[in-house]
């Protein structure tokens, strides 16, 4: 059996424990290394070429940020954030995501052992997510604006997960200024962190973004990114409902079909980089309803799982990298795109 090699770094010696504990109990791991700041970290990457770094945010002499950007410029490692649920810790970490880390856990707010061992789960499950992610968002042609757009009664719908918020900013970066159409985003986060990305996104992008309250309605020119644990739906009037969401579904699906329900061939939707199969069953329900549905390549997926269950089960008409399906979309807006459909 080949193990992944994993690289520890953190600053607290109970969190560097637990977790050596945590992993050393699963046949397909092994820790490799041990780092207690960024500066140990970049040394140790160099040094040790582990699969996976677990790298704390928040840390002396080089923060978890500093020490990521020296990672990927000297040792590219697929690299899982460690964070504080914590407005700060929250922003950090999707600066970490934008920088090229693959993915996030978040550390409990109690420091006790078993506190810490909740996450237990969670982190071997993102590790080996890890091990088949690609390193970096890989772009076959530097990104550039799409064609500016003309009103349209479409509703655009975005799914994504493992690799998604970096995605989402190359994506909104192509957007045009002035695109009217609503726009919303489920992107796979825990509760406290979506706001952080919408107010990325916002900045990063002609589109303005923000996190969805319930009672929301849909906008034409705005972005509304679903909060982090909960799920969203639209209704026929374009109000926007926020709920626990039924356990049976998972999260994009539960947007996409309340969409294709109620907007039918006004439906435009794209399914992006991510793990597992969120997404696939909403967009074929968009696709029998009349509308469309796009996913992204798998050249510059971190995680081509989701968009490759799209299109296996039928959902998406076509597949573009990153960087080109901003274009793809405001073209099917406008039908302009030959083929959508």
């Amino acid at each position: 059996m080949i193990k992944t090699r994993i690289l520890i770094v953190d600053d607290s010696p109970l969190l560097r424990q637990v977790l050596v504990d945590m992993l050393a109990e699963e046949d397909d791991l092994v820790v490799v290394g041990i780092a207690r700041d960024g500066l140990e970290a970049v040394a140790l990457a160099k040094e040790l070429k582990p699969d996976v770094i677990t790298l704390d945010v928040e840390m002396p002499r080089m923060s978890g940020l500093e020490a990521l950007a020296a990672i990927m410029r000297e040792a590219p490692t697929r690299v899982i954030m460690v964070s504080t649920k914590t407005t700060s810790g929250a922003a950090a970490t999707i600066g970490a995501l934008e920088k090229g880390a693959i993915d996030f856990v978040c550390k409990p707010r109690s420091g006790s052992f078993m506190a810490l061992r909740e996450v237990h789960q969670e982190l071997v499950a993102k590790i080996r997510g890890a091990g088949r992610a690609v390193i970096g968002i890989r772009t076959r042609s530097p990104i550039r604006a799409a064609a500016p757009a003309r009103c349209s009664d479409k509703i655009v719908l975005i799914a994504s997960s493992t690799g998604g918020p970096k995605a989402l900013m190359c994506l909104f970066e192509t957007l045009p200024k002035g695109w009217q159409v609503p726009i919303l985003i489920v992107q796979h986060m825990p509760v406290g962190f979506t706001a952080s990305l919408a107010a990325r996104l916002d900045r990063v992008g002609a589109v303005p973004c923000r996190e969805a309250v319930d009672g929301d309605r849909l906008q034409t020119g705005l972005a509304l990114v679903a909060p982090g644990g909960q799920y969203m739906a639209v209704d026929h009037e374009g109000r926007i409902s926020l709920s626990n969401g039924p356990h049976h579904q998972l999260a994009a699906d539960h947007l996409f079909e309340s969409a294709a329900k109620q907007f039918g061939a006004k439906c435009l939707a794209a399914v992006l980089t991510g793990a597992g199969t969120d997404g696939a069953l909403g967009s074929l329900e968009i696709r029998k309803s009349g509308g469309v549905a796009l996913g992204e390549s798998e050249s510059t997926c971190t995680v081509y799982e989701m968009p490759r269950a799209a299109q296996e089960m039928g959902g998406t008409s076509g597949e573009f990298p990153i960087n080109e399906i901003g274009h793809a979309l405001v073209a099917t807006s406008a039908g302009r795109l030959k083929g959508a459909a």
